[in-house]
């Protein structure tokens, strides 16, 4: 079984719009084939809800309910609290019960979170990516509405507290006015020296808060040629020593 976030081409199994826009979607499949899906919300910025879990074949669904939730603190390893609606579920009630969720106004699964989400100005933010996406962009300008929208990943370098994802959710945050965002530091293994490195790229390009990069918003294109090509080179050069 492979777990991903649903790919363009894929939106058709989507029914909750919002999942879209936010990225909030992931897909199980099987030799090739659907199996379940899942939807999600946050309803603050270290708690989330369930909105889908749908399966289509005969499945482990205990399995498949976990490897989502496992999914989820993956990628938002702050989160705290896990929570939805038992109406919608309580055909499969002990599906969410064998994963470790209890009783109450809502079924609620306290995580074993591995981060802290801690706020952060802006303008103390340095990011480690030379351009942004103008697509991306665009896209996070149209959802982001307020500070707790924005939680990035982030590492200490010497003094400085740089941000190594959601550089588009930062520059629409900046764009937006907010003085302020979220972010928490990276939980596992890191490779610094490569951040370090994108930090000498950004610095010899006048790369150094978030301002500067909102200057540098490109299309698909530039954005590969100037910086993913260049990030891949590096991996490539470094495979070679």
């Amino acid at each position: 079984m492979e777990i991903s976030r649903i790919s363009k081409n894929q939106e058709k199994y989507i029914q909750v719009k919002e999942s879209i826009i936010h990225s909030t979607a992931f897909i199980a499949t099987e030799d090739e084939k659907v199996i379940a899906v899942f939807e999600y919300r946050f309803n603050d910025f270290d708690k989330v809800e369930i909105t889908r879990f749908c399966t289509f074949n005969e499945c482990d669904k205990n399995e498949i309910l976990n490897s989502f939730i496992d999914e989820i603190m993956y990628w938002n390893p702050f989160v705290k609290e896990i929570v939805c609606e038992k109406k919608k579920y309580i055909g499969i009630k002990e599906v969410f019960f064998n994963v470790g969720f209890k009783d109450g106004q809502m079924w609620t699964l306290k995580t074993q979170y591995k981060a802290e989400a801690f706020k952060i100005l802006i303008k103390d933010i340095v990011p480690e990516q030379l351009t942004v996406e103008e697509d991306k962009y665009n896209k996070a300008m149209e959802w982001i509405d307020k500070p707790e929208d924005v939680v990035v990943c982030c590492v200490k370098i010497d003094d400085k507290i740089v941000s190594i994802d959601g550089h588009s959710r930062l520059v629409a945050a900046s764009e937006k006015g907010f003085e302020y965002v979220y972010g928490f530091l990276e939980p596992g293994d890191t490779d610094i020296e490569f951040f370090k490195e994108c930090l000498s790229w950004c610095e010899e390009a006048g790369v150094k808060s978030i301002a500067d990069l909102s200057k540098r918003i490109v299309s698909v294109e530039e954005h590969k040629r100037l910086w993913v090509d260049r990030c891949q080179s590096y991996f490539s050069y470094k495979e070679t020593e």
